[in-house]
Formats: C-alpha cells, structure tokens, sequence
C-alpha cells in the first residue's frame, strides 16, 4: 500500500477516537499542592468555547521603596484587550494588601457561581521565600523575612482557593518577576517553580529563579507580547504562550526566558476558528431551545409533546450531520496545514542560520518538528554568543516535579546494553548493546553505521536497514504535563514498503523505577499513535518512555503495546520477530564519559 493510499485510509479514520488506556500503577512522588474538586461537567472543546469569559487583572506599580514604570500600563493595556475578546474584566490598580486580598475572594466567589474559562493577571513585584511565591501589594514594608506572609499575597493559597471553584479552565499569568530591593525578606531571585493543578495554566515572565525586566516603552517586555499575540487569530493559548516565550528569548538575547507550567485537557482559543465558533453558537442556540422546551412541554399536551420530539431528533440528526460534515473538513484542513508544515520544515531542517528555523518555531509552535527545531536554534544561538539564563534547580520545592533538559552531549565509547522482555509475560528476549563509534553536528552513530540516532535521542537508522524522515519522539525540556506530536515516514527499501506514523506524546509524572542498571528518579512519557501494518490495516500504538535526563541520556525503560483498531486481534514479538508490539526494554548497564 503507498503512503498515498494509506494517507486516504488516515483520512477516513481519522475521526474515530484514539483508544484510550488506563493509567499503569507507580510509586508516583506526590506533588504537596491542594487538590482541585472534580468539575461537575465533563469539559470538551464546545463547553469551553460557549462558557462564559470572567478575568481579574491587577496591576502595582507605586511602591514607596521605588515606583515601577510599567505595570499599571501592562494591566490597563491587558484588561482592555480581554475586554474585547469577550472577558468580564475586573481592574484593580496600584491596590494594597488588604483591597488585593478583598478582590481576589470576590474574584473566587464569582467563579464558583458562573463556571467560567478565568484569567488572572498581575504585574508588578514579586518575591520567593521557603519555595512559596508572593505578590507584593504597594503599601508593603518589607524589613525581613518574617514580614513577607504578613504583608504580601501568597500565590499558592490564590492557586488553590481559584481551584475549589472547580471551574473548567484557569490561566494564571504572572509578570511579577521584576527585580526588587528585598534582598532581606528574600532567599532567591525572582519566583519559584509551581507545578500547574489541573485545569490550569500557569505562565511565568521568566524562568523559574530568574528577573524580568520592566521594560523602557510603554510596557513591559513580556507582556508587550503577550497583547500582540493573543491577537492573533485561530491560535491554540499553548501556542500564544510559546510565541512570547521565543520572542522575548531573542529581544533580550536569552536574559529572559518565560516559564510555563500546564495541565490543560482541551484546546481553547482566545479568538477561536470561524468553525469552532459557529458550532459553539449554533451550541448555545440548541440549549436555549431545550429550555424553552422544555418550560412549554410542561404545558403542551402529550400528542404535541410527541410532535415536538420528533421535531428536536430531526434538529439534533441534522446537527450531527453537520458536525460529520464539519469534522471531515476538518481533516482535510489538517492535511493541508500538515504538508504546508512539512514543506516549512524541510526549508529550515539544517539551516545554517536561526532566521528559518524561527520562521518554522512562530508559525507551529507546537508542530510536528518543534522540538527538533529548538535543538537546531539552541545550537545556532550558542554559536552566535548567546548564553541563556538558567533555571533554578527545585530540589527540595514540595510545590513541582521539577524540570530538565535534555543531555546531547554524547561521547565516543558511551554505550547502553538492554534488556529485552514481553511486557506482559515477562518472557527474556535477551539483551543488545548500543555503542557510540561517532558523533557528528546532528547525528548520533552507533556500531559503526548500524544504529543512527539524531542528537536529541530519536531514531534515524536500524540494523535492518529501516531508516525515518525526521521525528520527535522526545522533548528537549522535560517538565511534567509538556505535550507534543509527531509525525514520520518509515521506509524499507529492501522490502519495498513504507509506512506512516504519528504519535501524541505528554509527560504524566515522575517516577522511581529500579532496572538492573540501578534506581532512577524518571519523568515518565506516554504516547499514544497509530500506523498501518503490511495489510493496510490501522493499528493503534501506545508507548511508554521512562527518561531521567540528568542521568543517563537514553530511556532507562521503554515499552510499546500495540493493537488492531478493530479489537480484533494485535499479536505479540516472538524471538524470531514478527508483530513489534508489547514489549518492555530495561537499560540493563551503560556508560557515558
């Protein structure tokens, strides 16, 4: 079957649900922050785009120990734009302890009451102290550490009484990263790490540990930003996010890097697709005439009762045709932008300057090469002088999981022996070593030739002669709930066959695994995908990555499982090959200079 064929199958398919798999048992490290309450409704895509809008926007900048040039200009700015994106917007400026503590209870109360998509914002100073993160009001009169409780805003208590709302959706944005002269009431520079609850995105004006600066316009550099891209259209807000992180880095030549942290299930647009858009309206019209129906059928007689069912089943058959129609089309866009992608991304794979490849990272910010394109931008920026800001280790912070980069910092000699098993009947398949023979500017050589790795860890060449169009299979930074895709072409010559696959990939956890080559704390990676097997017929992938970054460059474990999206059969990699699913690799002992 050619890619071609199997592409039209993809097509068709494509609108039935990829399958679902339970979460396997762990010995987690649990993260010491409130749980958020189990919303009462199921929250989809639709139920997002027709909830209502509620934001609190909070701008400081009168502080008697020194005045701040921008943030009542970010919050006025910030509140005005939100305001015309469809958000009840509540402003406060230059507020006290007490009239922000007042504001910010008034703000949790209204999300309890109308379940909105929320937003807060605040600019102004911020400070650290015993891994918890504050705001500072203007009347604050910081003498020392023990002040710091007393007299500014706890940013972890705000997350957790926001998150007893149980509301569908929050975004916290803090430019609160300013430098400040408390040196006395603080233990670290700018904010500390805070893993997002669910529901929720947080975004930072710089990284973890670090300063952001006040700007010398009109507004602050980050959120100058922020207002241009949440303006632009059709943009997924991990998108937005992902833009100003990229075009603050380069306007302050890496001095600040802006910090995400996220949890969210569903997709959700500041200014949706026309699409999206009309099916939440046609949405919001069908459940304001179930209400008015159902108010009249109390009245009605059962004969027109009967009628007016009949009547609403014809409505909701011709809305479901509609949204087939509109998935299909839907799909079809998806190709389209998956090939005016790949086409961008052949152009800038391998520049030798960062123009291309930031041209690729603003238009798909969370494409299918996004992960291999920083790798490429990251090693070009270093070229050119830049040396990036660091972000604060958060050993000890009982507030996040922590982060880390990826190491592809690979040696000649280095090399990683596995242990190979059937994931569910533990039978022992053997073991094989990997072995770095050359290091090139991309590529990652194993046993003279017979194993090609690109930097960052995914898979070029196999013994077999199985080569890959470029993938991302893992991330340059590891943070739990980081998200990412891939799509790739396998190709073998020697049998003439190719086959196309594409994955979802999230950070779920950490978590302690014990192999024969030791004890590891891991970020654990899932994935779920799909690809066709020698017969043309789809088959559904799920993958599971233990990483410790830190440690060792390659997965400490790995395991795949597959089956037919039938249900009707799937099969099991015996010692002479055969299907490649259900399988468990264990590092079984490695070295790395």
């Amino acid at each position: 079957m050619t890619i071609r064929s199997r592409r039209r199958l993809l097509q068709a398919a494509m609108g039935l649900p990829l399958l679902r798999w339970g979460a396997t048992s762990a010995q987690d490290r649990t993260l010491q922050a409130v749980p958020r309450p189990a919303s009462t409704a199921t929250v989809t895509t639709t139920s997002l785009l027709i909830a209502p809008r509620r934001a609190l926007v909070i701008g400081n900048s009168a502080y008697a120990f020194g005045a701040l040039r921008n943030p009542v200009n970010d919050a006025r700015a910030m509140a005005h734009e939100l305001r015309q994106q469809g958000f009840e917007v509540t402003a406060g400026i230059d507020l006290k302890r007490a009239e922000m503590t007042e504001m910010i209870a008034a703000y949790g109360a209204s999300l309890a009451r109308t379940q909105p998509v929320a937003l807060f914002y605040f600019a102004g100073h911020g400070l650290q102290l015993a891994w918890r993160n504050y705001l500072v009001p203007i009347d604050a009169r910081l003498k020392g550490t023990a002040d710091v409780a007393s007299q500014c805003v706890d940013v972890n208590g705000l997350i957790a009484d926001i998150g007893k709302a149980a509301n569908p959706m929050n975004v916290i944005i803090l430019d609160a990263c300013r430098d400040n002269p408390f040196d006395s009431a603080r233990e670290q520079k700018g904010l500390s790490q805070f893993d997002a609850p669910p529901g929720t995105l947080l975004a930072f004006a710089t990284s973890p540990g670090n300063v952001a600066a006040d700007g010398d316009g009109d507004n602050g550099l980050y959120t100058s930003h922020l207002l241009r891209e949440i303006k632009v259209p059709e943009t997924k807000i991990e998108d937005v996010f992902k833009r100003v992180r990229l075009a603050v880095r380069r306007q302050s030549n890496g001095r600040q890097i802006p910090w995400e942290s996220t949890s969210l299930e569903q997709d959700f647009w500041f200014i949706p697709p026309a699409e999206l858009r009309k099916v939440a309206e046609e949405e919001t019209r069908r459940l304001q005439l179930a209400a008015a129906e159902a108010e009249r059928l109390k009245l009605a007689a059962e004969e027109t009762r009967r009628r007016r069912l009949a009547e609403e089943e014809a409505r909701r058959r011709k809305l479901a045709e509609a949204e087939a129609q509109r998935l299909k089309l839907a799909e079809e866009e998806a190709e389209r932008r998956f090939a005016e992608e790949l086409a961008l991304w052949e152009k800038a794979n391998g520049a030798a300057r960062p123009g291309l490849l930031e041209d690729y990272l603003r238009r798909f910010p969370s494409g299918r090469f996004a992960e291999l394109a920083q790798v490429q931008l990251e090693a070009l920026l270093r070229q050119q002088g830049e040396k990036p800001i660091q972000i604060v280790s958060a050993v000890g912070n009982p507030f996040t999981q922590g982060s880390a980069r990826a190491d592809v910092d690979y040696k000649v000699g280095d090399f990683y022996t596995y242990q190979r098993r059937d994931r569910d009947t533990r039978e022992d398949y053997g073991r094989s070593t990997i072995r770095v023979t050359e290091v090139t500017d991309t590529h990652v050589i194993y046993n003279d030739g017979k194993v090609v790795h690109d930097r960052l860890g995914n898979v070029v060449r196999l013994p077999d002669g199985r080569h890959f169009t470029p993938r991302q299979d893992l991330p340059l930074e590891f943070a739990v709930g980081k998200k990412w895709q891939t799509r790739y072409i396998m190709r073998d010559e020697s049998r003439r066959k190719e086959a196309e696959t594409g994955f979802e990939y999230r950070i779920t956890r950490r978590q302690t695994v014990t192999v024969p080559a030791g004890t590891f704390d891991c970020f654990v990676i899932e994935g779920e995908g799909w690809t066709y097997n020698d017969r043309g017929m789809r088959v559904l992938l799920r993958q599971w990555r233990w990483m410790a970054p830190e440690r060792v460059r390659r997965p400490i474990v790995f395991e795949q499982a597959a089956r037919l999206e039938t249900g009707t059969g799937g099969g099991r990699r015996g010692k002479g090959g055969g299907f490649g699913g259900n399988e468990r690799q264990e590092l079984y002992r490695f070295r790395q200079t």
